[in-house]
Formats: structure tokens, C-alpha cells, sequence
């Protein structure tokens, strides 16, 4: 009988064990808790990040917060991984951070790029729209067109305009750095492409590009 005792009281706590246990890895979240002591490092280290701006008392807070979970362990396997994190506004370790964003509404979205604010995130808020919505930030926001065919059968087949930025071949003028830029803050609306300027320059006839560079140097 006592032996009997000793198993069933050794079944219980190893069932007990396993309750804590899957408890414990259902609970664990992979959105990333960020401070001010934290926070540049991290969004540094990352090419794209979305970080949510919260306070624990705010309901449409409480409603993202399991959607946003989901998402982030989806896309925490992409290629690249997209981490989501967040901040606590309302904690001391939180409210300078907060600040500097101007984040005056919970939550506030926020994208960051390679240490950067990039956009805010105006996407979705369920966790399958959330995955799709930052898939699309990653990559090139400007389609590169090498040749004079596949260039004009995008202006023919696009239904919009399409912003056209044309650089020189080294890639490392002023001029293309801020193209990018604004071509990743607004690829949401609008289609940008670029070339470079041996491949269409008899096409296109462009002959000043380096004094729109020296234009943007100036500026």
C-alpha cells in the first residue's frame, strides 16, 4: 500500500512537472522587451524592425497583444528573420524611448531600418496581416532594371507612375542614397525603379546626371 502511495504521489508531481512546463513555453513570446538601455542597440542590429509603442492598462493594447505574438513567431523564421518588439511607455525604463518617438497614443507602430525610423507601420493588426504587411518591407523598396526592354515593359504594364531614378554605375552618389530612402518610406503608394546610366543612356538620351548629382551635394 505504501509503495502504491509512493508511485501514484511520484505520477502526480511528474504531471505537475509537465503542466509547469508546457504552461511556461505556451506563455514564452518571441516580441522582444526593449528599454532605453536597449533600444538603439537593438534596432541597430537589425535591418527591419517593428517595434510597438505600448501601456499594459490600454485595451486595443491588450487586443493586439496575442496577435502580435503570433506574428512574431512566424517571422522570426523569415529569410531575413523580422523581430517585433516592444516598448512599455508607461515604465521609467520605457518613457524616454517613448519621448524621442514622439509616441503620444497606444499603441504607436513603429518600422526601423538599420537604426533608423523608417515609416510607421500602417498595416493590419491580426497576426496573419502583420506577417504580410512587414514580408513586404524587407528587399530592395527600388526595382533595379538592367536592360531597356524589361524597363519599358514595366512603364507599359504599370497603372500608375512610376518614380524613375537613374545613378551612376558605382552606386555611390548622394543623389541614390536619398532616392532609396524615400523610395523606402513610400513604397507603400508609389512604384519606384531605377537604372543605371550606361545601361539606358542611349535610350534616354540623359546627359545630366552629374549636375543633378552636384545639385543634391549642394543642397
Amino acid at each position: 500500500m505504501l509503495e502504491r502511495k509512493i508511485l501514484s504521489n511520484s505520477y502526480m508531481l511528474t504531471a505537475i512537472f509537465l503542466a509547469i512546463t508546457i504552461i511556461h513555453h505556451t506563455n514564452a513570446s518571441d516580441v522582444l522587451d526593449l528599454t532605453q538601455e536597449d533600444f538603439d542597440s537593438a534596432i541597430q542590429q537589425h535591418d527591419t524592425i517593428l517595434v510597438e509603442f505600448f501601456a499594459p492598462w490600454c485595451g486595443h493594447c491588450k487586443r493586439l497583444a496575442p496577435e502580435y505574438d503570433s506574428a512574431a513567431s512566424k517571422l522570426k523564421n523569415n529569410d531575413p528573420p523580422i523581430p517585433l518588439a516592444k516598448v512599455d511607455c508607461t515604465a521609467d525604463e520605457g518613457k524616454e524611448v517613448c519621448s524621442k518617438y514622439g509616441v503620444s497614443g497606444y499603441p504607436t507602430l513603429k518600422i526601423f531600418k538599420n537604426g533608423e525610423f523608417s515609416s510607421e507601420y500602417n498595416g493590419p493588426r491580426q497576426a496573419d496581416g502583420i506577417v504580410k504587411y512587414m514580408r513586404s518591407k524587407v528587399g530592395p523598396a527600388s526595382r533595379l532594371f538592367t536592360d531597356k526592354s524589361s524597363l519599358e515593359s514595366a512603364m507599359e504594364k504599370a497603372s500608375d507612375v512610376i518614380v524613375l531614378g537613374v545613378f551612376e554605375k558605382d552606386g555611390s552618389s548622394d543623389m541614390q542614397t536619398a532616392f532609396m530612402k524615400s523610395a523606402d518610406k513610400l513604397r507603400e503608394n508609389v512604384y519606384f525603379a531605377h537604372v543605371f546610366q550606361n545601361d539606358v543612356e542611349d535610350v534616354y538620351k540623359i546627359d545630366r546626371l552629374a549636375k543633378l548629382d552636384e545639385q543634391v551635394r549642394l543642397n
